[in-house]
């Protein structure tokens, strides 16, 4: 039935055509006609500029936040779209740019030197993404990403002229936060700068924290902690500086407010102007140094978007605008007009080339004032102990040496670990210091402190840590500490944490809950009290029968099991004695609080030796001197032992032997297999 219909419809429609074909032409009957409908066409897709910041994040108030305005004005003055992508840490640069480029986004800004290897990667293998890189240039160029760089330490160098001329400490400051180019360049140019001002003023402003020609100076090792900004700035007023340059992005608004605190210290801001972006801290920002990579991010993305762009690199100077100083707003008064007008002099022959604003070669300078009242040389010893025992001994110490050298010493303890060794980074031609080989390690690394001798305590020049449990305890073998509760002195401790980790790591074992007890007999009295499974402390090998014994490490030669019963104090608390075996491991410090330490505690495992604590020297001490100071040391050791223990009694010296850089090659192994830094020390 269906087949017919379909027939009968096909036979109508072919009639009708038939029909239609024959039919005589109709004359067209004139017929008013709507104008046609203009239909929108579809619309064109916004073009989008996409930053990826570095770890300073976005709102860091320096180069990336200027970065970003940059693509804001963008947004503003040419219609386009814009975005960001914060990296919280260096693996999220790759990943970041790759997002953006899956987005579709016409030209990628990546912000900061550390994106540099990331964006050549991906712009290598996205030949046709364009790219724009703050703080960094190819050679050679890559065709489809455009250079960023600026000639920074130009507009440093009238900064650091403008320092030395408002300084009333004489000593100025600065510091940065990773050590790279587009750090150092501010610092260099500063540093210059101040030098400038000395040779036309003839003026001595001293410039702590970095030293243009060795290259070598503070740096907090990050773009983020304004904790370490402030430690940093509290380090350099300590040391008279009354205005800094922080060079560390946020880092630096740390620094900014110790000096709020303090009081009587100027901050110059850095990359953008600090008195618009970071209002609080108004009051105290002198000036600025600007790197207006907003304007040269504008120029890129307008060049994108008009088809204009090509690879290469823009150089931003004095010159063109590219870089320059922030007005003095409301500390003008404390410029004089002279200064002003030196400093647009000085700005004049930067541009015509007549005032080298980079380092050369170092200034032939003969120092001849170190060691004398006006510039004594500072002894700087770690807060380990009680402060007032350690300089009563360091003035013993330094009477001697003057007495030997006819040199002036000045004795310190600064207020941590950590500031100790800025301190000697800071004054790298004056200073000595009595530090651990941590801290030494961590010193040279930093700015090539340099050892020159080792403790001897009791007859060895070196020590090791020790894992410690209660006798009674299960755990006989490394291996059974996986899980347990440790008890460490603190995470700067080289014995009590950094070679106990390095241990565990190398076999296999990972403690369960960790309880810093806050120094070694802290630790000690954990693992008496039941408070941990087990602790680590220093180990120094014991003395048997008033003699040294002869030991390697292995297995720890613990108080022998038939002289525990016999483990008492001496009649001066000084020593415990178990027969003729005398314990010198950390177990010791708890002897008067718990008398039965020896009998209650035993040794687990004791790691590789550690090369005792150092003397060393600031990397560019006078070598004349240097050798003057080491003869008249060794001689007061060797010819009046008892003398120089006293004066050294706070840290168990007994004697002195040379040293060299080489042997604490094996705790530099234990600092990067930990990954520890100068931060990782604290208080």
């Amino acid at each position: 039935m269906l087949a017919k219909l379909y027939k009968l419809l096909a036979f109508m429609m072919v009639a009708a055509l038939l029909l239609a074909a024959c039919a005589p032409k109709a004359t067209p009957t004139p017929v008013e006609t709507a104008a046609p409908v203009e239909t929108e066409a579809p619309p064109t897709p916004a073009f989008k500029a996409c930053q990826v910041t570095d770890t300073g994040g976005i709102d860091d108030k320096s180069f990336n936040a200027t970065a970003w305005k940059g693509v804001q004005d963008a947004m503003a003055e040419l219609g386009i779209e814009g975005k960001y992508l914060e990296s919280q840490q260096q693996t999220d640069y790759e990943k970041n740019i790759n997002a953006f480029i899956e987005d579709g986004c016409d030209i990628i800004i990546t912000v900061g030197f550390l994106l540099g290897d990331a964006t050549k990667a991906m712009a290598e293998a996205n030949p046709e993404q364009k790219f724009s890189i703050v703080d960094f240039a190819y050679d050679p160029v890559i065709p489809n990403v455009l250079g960023q760089v600026f000639n920074t330490q130009e507009a440093a160098f009238l900064a650091g002229y403008l320092a030395a001329g408002v300084s009333k400490t004489g000593v100025v400051g600065t510091f940065g936060g990773i050590q790279i180019p587009p750090v150092t360049v501010f610092m260099d140019g500063f540093a210059l700068g101040v030098e400038y001002y000395n040779q036309q003023k003839g003026t001595n402003v001293q410039v702590k924290g970095w030293d243009p020609y060795s290259q070598t100076g503070l740096f907090t090792g990050n773009f983020e902690s304004t904790d370490d900004g402030r430690t940093m700035g509290e380090s350099l007023m300590d040391e008279g500086a009354d205005i800094i340059l922080p060079v560390a992005g946020p880092v630096g608004l740390g620094t900014a407010a110790a000096a709020m605190e303090r009081g009587g210290v100027y901050i110059i801001g850095v990359d953008s102007d600090w008195y618009l972006t970071a209002p609080e801290y108004k009051s105290i920002i002198l000036t600025s140094v600007l790197k207006n990579m907003d304007i040269t991010t504008f120029q890129a993305i307008q060049s994108a978007l008009e088809g204009t762009f090509a690879g290469g690199v823009v150089v931003g100077t004095l010159e063109n605008g590219g870089v320059g100083l922030a007005p003095f707003h409301d500390l003008e008064s404390m410029v004089p007009a002279e200064l002003v007008a030196e400093l647009e002099d000085i700005k004049a022959k930067i541009i015509a080339g007549e005032i080298q604003t980079l380092p050369s070669a170092a200034p032939e300078e003969e120092v001849t004032d170190i060691g004398t009242a006006e510039h004594p040389i500072k002894v700087l010893f770690v807060p380990s102990v009680d402060a007032a025992e350690i300089i009563a001994g360091g003035e013993i110490l330094a009477a001697t040496l003057k007495e030997a050298t006819g040199l002036e010493f000045e004795v310190s303890v600064p207020t941590s670990y950590a500031a100790t060794i800025e301190e000697m980074c800071a004054s790298p031609t004056d200073t000595i210091g009595f530090i651990p080989g941590l801290g030494y390690v961590l010193a040279n690394q930093l700015c090539g402190v340099d050892v020159a001798a080792k403790a001897v305590r009791f007859g060895y020049d070196w020590y090791a840590a020790m894992v410690v449990v209660q006798r009674d305890s299960d755990i006989q073998t490394l291996e059974d500490l996986d899980g347990k509760k440790w008890a460490y002195p603190d995470p700067g401790s080289t014995s009590g944490y950094l070679y106990p980790l390095y241990m565990f790591q190398q076999a296999g074992v990972t403690p369960g809950e960790t309880l810093e007890a806050g120094g070694h007999t802290g630790v000690i009295r954990a693992v008496y009290n039941g408070e941990a499974d087990f602790g680590t402390a220093f180990y120094s090998p014991p003395i048997v029968d008033g003699v040294p014994i002869a030991w390697e490490p292995g297995d720890p030669p613990d108080v022998p099991e038939e002289l525990l019963e016999s483990c008492a104090l001496t009649e001066d608390k000084k020593t415990i004695m178990c027969g003729n075996f005398e314990p010198r491991d950390a177990r010791r410090n708890l002897r008067e609080e718990a008398p039965d330490v020896m009998q209650k505690l035993r040794i687990l495992a004791v790691t590789p030796k550690i090369p005792n604590d150092t003397l060393s020297f600031g990397p560019e001490f006078p070598e004349a001197l240097r050798q003057q100071i080491m003869d008249a040391l060794f001689a007061f050791a060797e010819n009046d032992p008892e003398g120089f223990a006293t004066a050294m009694a706070a840290y168990d010296w007994t004697g002195i032997v040379a040293a060299v850089d080489e042997e604490y090659d094996p705790i530099r192994q234990a600092v990067e297999a930990a990954g520890f830094t100068l931060e990782d020390l604290g208080e």
